[in-house]
């Protein structure tokens, strides 16, 4: 039988090509990873790598062995960790990953309130964008993510679940021109410039016929607006500075309404609104700190929820 560790060291340096490099992220000696794939070599009867003055390439042979190889290593890893949970010793991490949007409405919040609950929980939480996210449940970088529905529902191998919809509104800096106009219409607000993170297919056609500005990404089909930016917190930056008109959920911009530094525009776009939900690897068990964290972040939800029922004039 092939040792896993063996296949390990095999995965690696064909990962890096080079010995000395394998060797050095395996923290080993480069010696020692030798007589291990030559060991591996002789075990099997073949020889997985070329060797030569460009590092390490691995033969025919060894590109179809070292396919199945990482596949189970894979699929080692998982057992060990279902081992673990069945056995109640996997409470002690978490790796979360959420668009900006989710990141501030509902992950965050779920997260300071998780870490009161579990206070010896290790969490790793990364904001990311949409397909990002996606890869990451794939390649079980993540436990769970907080993604866009649109664009993870595509994916068969991932179990997704929406949450609550949060419409959206366009706002801008106290003192702005607008604020002199009772009711602009949406083509006046985007005759300035637009600040925003990069918005998915299902709205971005609509948003290029509106903005006539910024770009569709050939790849992605995303919108990429004007003025891009990763988060909501540096697109009020940019709006409360200058003439920029930015878009976001009202309750990320509250603090900044009832200050008077921003102001809600009254324009209605009842197609422009979060669709956002968690996924995570079909098949793939959660563990305890996950299921709080779901628990958590509804809790979150039903609050904002709340919240925008209260708003007076959410979009006056």
């Amino acid at each position: 039988m092939v040792d896993l560790k063996q296949l390990h060291y095999a995965v690696t340096l064909a990962k890096h090509r080079n010995f000395a490099r394998a060797a050095a992220a395996l923290d080993m000696s480069q010696p020692a990873l030798s007589r291990s794939i030559s060991g591996l070599e002789a075990e099997l009867g073949v020889q997985l790598f070329t060797r030569g003055a460009r590092g390490a390439e691995p033969t025919p042979f060894g590109e179809r062995f070292l396919l199945r190889a990482a596949l189970l290593l894979r699929e080692a890893g998982e057992l060990e960790r279902e081992v673990r949970l069945i056995q109640g010793a996997e409470t002690g991490s978490l790796r979360v990953g959420a668009g900006p949007y989710p990141a501030e409405l509902c992950v965050a919040p779920a997260l300071g309130r998780l870490s009161v609950r579990h206070p010896r929980l290790q969490i790793d939480f990364g904001i990311d964008n949409w397909r990002s996210l996606v890869d990451g449940l794939l390649q079980s970088r993540l436990d769970i993510a907080i993604v866009e529905l649109s664009i993870a529902e595509n994916e068969a191998r991932l179990h997704t679940e929406s949450l609550p919809s949060h419409r959206a509104v366009f706002f801008c800096r106290a003192g702005h021109p607008l604020c002199k106009e009772r009711a602009p219409g949406i083509e006046r607000v985007f005759s300035f410039p637009f600040v925003c993170t990069s918005l998915p297919p299902r709205v971005a056609r609509t948003f290029y016929q509106l903005a006539r500005s910024g770009a569709i990404d050939a790849e992605t089909g995303d919108y990429v607006p004007p003025l891009k930016v990763d988060n909501v917190a540096l697109a009020k930056s940019i709006a409360m500075s200058s003439e920029a008109i930015g878009m976001a959920p009202r309750v990320l911009i509250e603090p900044e309404i009832a200050a008077a530094r921003l102001v809600v525009l009254g324009v209605d776009a009842p197609w422009l609104h979060t669709n956002y939900g968690f996924a995570w690897l079909r098949g793939r068990s959660l563990t305890p700190a996950a299921h709080d964290f779901i628990e958590q972040v509804r809790a979150v939800e039903a609050e904002l929820v709340e919240a925008d029922r209260k708003a007076s004039e959410p979009f006056a």
